[in-house]
């Protein structure tokens, strides 16, 4: 009976054993083709492994080749080694006047290339290969190096150390101390030596990170593009990569040892062990000669004073957010800096790092503990900024000296800087304005007593939606060398000051500083402001004029230095400004915050045909090939605007960096003869807000007040290059911060003795004229009417009601669909 049901369900399941039995055969098949080319693929690894192996030796002997013979023709010629740019390099090394020789591998590059033309006959001879091997290994030099970068890097330090001149009279005597040890450890080598004992395999010579006080680490080839952090792959491992990343968090730097030395008191040697990895071991009996010879162990003790120690950080970066895919987590990892490659970068900056991509050594327990998963790292070679700071100097800092001289004899310096601020933003001369001044800043005064008086200028970019009030701050940030853009909803208090973490290495507490701390003597960009919670907005206050953060949590009492300039924006509280309203009503912030901002600008978007018309031309001009054209396919529309792109060309932002920096480098003094116009534009100012309408206030008038107008004058001083406050300073900060409310006195008069009857009747008779059919009988859509009303402020029901007002008037019509409407009686 099993049988026949199990005849019965064949047929209906539609597979045979047949075709069962094809099936796995295909399955087997497939298999052994997979496990095939997994053992192909191994094969052709081991195979160029085994190449490479073999090329070790002559491309060894041209490391030693280009150390002492390359020639850097481009560069200037030293004056004892001529255009010989290593040997230069070693002469300074042995003087102790660099601590880190970088090979650049575009030299060897173009080393390679000569070699290629003509192979050196010593090198094949020495190794009895002939010149087609010597090129082939020549033309491998390069890809050698990129994927095994720890072994070169011995090669070259083996080079350096054999072409190490002797010193000269530039010798820096800083390290004398390191010249007495070394003296006495040739003199207790040479004493053992003519006493007859020969030193053991630990003894046998002094090791060449003890030897020498350089270092060596590879610069990337410039065509070598940069790789994203999630795209490193096992491929890598052991290899030289290059990728653009964020720093996050940096650690104190710390002495880690190199090489350890022991003494032992048995047989009177000096033992040293290298320390290549991570940890060591700790050497329990002496190797000597002495000790082996009547069988004893020793009694080692270790020598810290003879030992030598090098500085170490560990630095966790982050990919940078256009790297990240949509839905995606950023990744991090960590990198290793050592030696003068320490104390480069600080949280927040935007760098790219070269290094080696390594296992992290772990202890024993730990590596038991994670399994077959290996925690990796980078040692970093070199670290580039992709913005310089301030304070830093330039690889073209005479170019960009020439540069701004040209610019500041052209006149005028002061308004193109401005306008170079998002060139592709139409109008808004005194915000952009504004916002050069922000860059720039004042000076802090330090009183005799302790007191500090901040020179950082605050401003806040209140307005309408579509005023471009996020780009412009977005576009400050992409000029100033430090800076943190961050938005109001996605932050927090904690995000913003500091937050309390756990070190994973140490176990201990730490602080984890927030936005405010990172950046520290730059600019934090904080968007939609008026989006975050009171709780956290309070964190801001300490900030803004104390400049410190006051930390209080976990047992760590401590103070941090937030010495930044906050540029905020943030929209009115009705989302749009209500002509309506009062300013005080629309702003709807605390005075005590909003007196801390120097600057407050309100931007409204006012209906102007003519600016309207000339914002829609320079939209389309930037969404256009105009600039491609030539100048006769270029159509004549008219006169251009006065903020046309391509009227000027405008500066970069590398040169405006170089412009800010120099400016910041003036500390302008008020002169005598302005204080009484300083005093009475003052006491005027207080006098019209205490007899002007109070709900007509726009800001509150402070003594703080009378700060941001010394600090905008004297930072205006700075663009002319000057240490002297003058009037026409003092004139041009007054002229700011009358300009940063005229947009509310603009829309002035729809909101004062103002009818949205007359109002709507504008509006329709405005939309009619420019309709195509304006012979005064044409129907207007409701739709533009109610969209022309909301620049206004006026809502969808207050049109309703105006246009019913008027129907009953006998003065307008709408159609039965109420989507239309015309005037009965056609407007004069």
């Amino acid at each position: 009976q099993r049988s026949h049901a199990s005849r019965q369900q064949a047929p209906a399941s539609g597979i045979t054993p047949q075709l069962q039995q094809v099936g796995r055969a295909h399955q087997v098949v497939k298999m052994a083709s997979g496990g095939a080319m997994r053992e192909s693929v191994a094969k052709n690894n081991l195979s160029s492994s085994r190449e490479a192996v073999k090329r070790f030796p002559e491309l060894k002997a041209l490391c030693h080749k280009f150390i002492a013979a390359y020639e850097k023709r481009t560069e200037a010629a030293d004056a004892k080694y001529g255009h010989k740019k290593y040997k230069a390099m070693l002469q300074k090394a042995a003087n102790q006047n660099m601590e880190t020789i970088f090979i650049d591998l575009n030299d060897v590059e173009d080393f390679c290339k000569q070699e290629l033309m003509n192979p050196d006959e010593a090198i094949a001879d020495a190794r009895q290969i002939p010149k087609i091997q010597l090129q082939q290994s020549i033309e491998c030099f390069i890809e050698d190096i990129e994927s095994n970068a720890s072994r070169y890097m011995k090669y070259f330090y083996e080079a350096c150390d054999l072409a190490l001149p002797e010193r000269d009279q530039d010798f820096n005597p800083d390290g004398s101390a390191k010249d007495v040890i070394a003296k006495w450890r040739q003199r207790m080598l040479a004493e053992q030596r003519e006493a007859g004992d020969q030193p053991g395999a630990a003894t046998a010579g002094i090791p060449l990170r003890l030897k020498n006080d350089f270092d060596v680490r590879f610069k990337p080839r410039d065509s070598r593009k940069p790789v994203k952090l999630r795209e490193l792959t096992a491929d890598y491992v052991g290899a030289l990569v290059q990728l653009d990343c964020m720093v996050v968090r940096t650690s104190p730097v710390k002495p880690r040892v190199e090489v350890v030395t022991y003494h032992c008191e048995v047989c009177d040697a000096e033992i040293f062990l290298t320390v290549e990895g991570e940890r060591f071991t700790p050497l329990k009996e002496c190797p000597g000669q002495r000790c082996k010879d009547n069988k004893q162990s020793g009694k080692l003790r270790q020598i810290t004073r003879t030992s030598k120690f090098g500085k170490f950080q560990e630095i966790r970066v982050q990919e940078m957010s256009d790297h990240v895919p949509v839905g995606g987590v950023p990744r991090s990892i960590t990198v290793v800096v050592n030696g003068d490659n320490t104390r480069l970068v600080l949280p927040g900056d935007a760098i790219t790092v070269t290094g080696v991509y390594k296992p992290m050594e772990l202890p024993w327990f730990q590596a038991r503990a994670n399994g077959t998963m290996q925690a990796m790292h980078i040692d970093a070679h070199s670290i580039k900024k992709h913005k310089i700071g301030y304070s830093e100097t330039r690889e073209n800092e005479d170019e960009m000296n020439r540069k701004l001289e040209e610019a500041q004899r052209s006149g005028n310096l002061y308004e193109m800087a401005s306008r170079s601020i998002a060139p592709e933003i139409f109008g808004h001369k005194d915000v952009k304005k504004a916002l050069l001044l922000v860059l720039i800043g004042s000076y802090t005064k330090t009183m005799k007593d302790g007191m500090k008086i901040r020179g950082d200028i605050h401003a806040l970019l209140m307005g309408d939606p579509g005023v471009a009030k996020s780009q412009l701050i977005k576009q400050v940030c992409n000029i100033a060398p430090r800076a943190v853009y961050t938005t109001g909803k996605g932050t927090s208090g904690v995000g913003l000051t500091a937050s309390v973490m756990r070190d994973q290495a140490t176990g201990e507490v730490t602080l984890e500083g927030g936005a405010l701390v990172l950046a520290d003597m730059g600019i934090c960009a904080i968007d939609e402001f008026d989006k975050m919670e009171e709780s956290d907005r309070t964190a801001i206050h300490e900030v803004m004029e104390q400049q410190s953060v006051s930390i209080a949590k976990a047992g760590i009492t401590t103070t941090l230095n937030t010495r930044t300039t906050v540029l905020a924006a943030a929209n009115p509280v009705f989302g749009r400004y209500n002509p309506y309203k009062s300013p005080v009503e629309n702003i709807d912030l605390p005075p005590a915050l909003l007196s801390r901002f120097d600057l407050l600008f309100l931007l409204l978007d006012t209906v102007d045909m003519e600016k309207d018309k000339n914002l829609a031309r320079h939209v389309c001009k930037i969404h256009c090939s105009f600039n491609d054209k030539p100048d006769a396919a270029k159509k004549d529309d008219g006169p251009a605007p006065m903020d046309d792109i391509y009227e000027f060309k405008a500066f970069d932002a590398e040169f405006m960096r170089h412009y800010i920096r120099k400016a910041k480098s003036y500390e302008p003094l008020i002169d005598d003869e302005l204080q009484r116009d300083i005093v009475d534009a003052y006491v005027t100012m207080r006098e019209e807000e205490k007899n002007g309408d109070r709900d007509s206030r726009k800001s509150y008038t402070t003594p703080r007040t009378l700060l941001a107008m010394l600090r905008l004058s004297q930072a205006h001083a700075r663009t002319r290059f000057s240490n002297r406050v003058e009037r026409q300073d003092f004139d041009e900060a007054i002229r700011l911060m009358k300009a940063s409310k005229e947009s509310v006195e603009l829309s002035a008069p729809a909101r004062k003795n103002s009818n949205p009857l007359d109002m709507i009747y504008d509006i329709v008779s405005d939309l009619l004229r420019q309709s195509p059919n304006s012979d005064g009988d044409a129907w207007v859509d409701m739709t533009h009417v109610v969209s022309m009303a909301g620049h206004k402020a006026l809502s969808a029901e207050m049109v309703n009601e105006a246009i019913e007002n008027w129907e009953s008037l006998s003065v307008m019509i709408r159609d039965p669909e109420k989507k239309s409407v015309k005037f009965l009686v056609p407007p004069m």
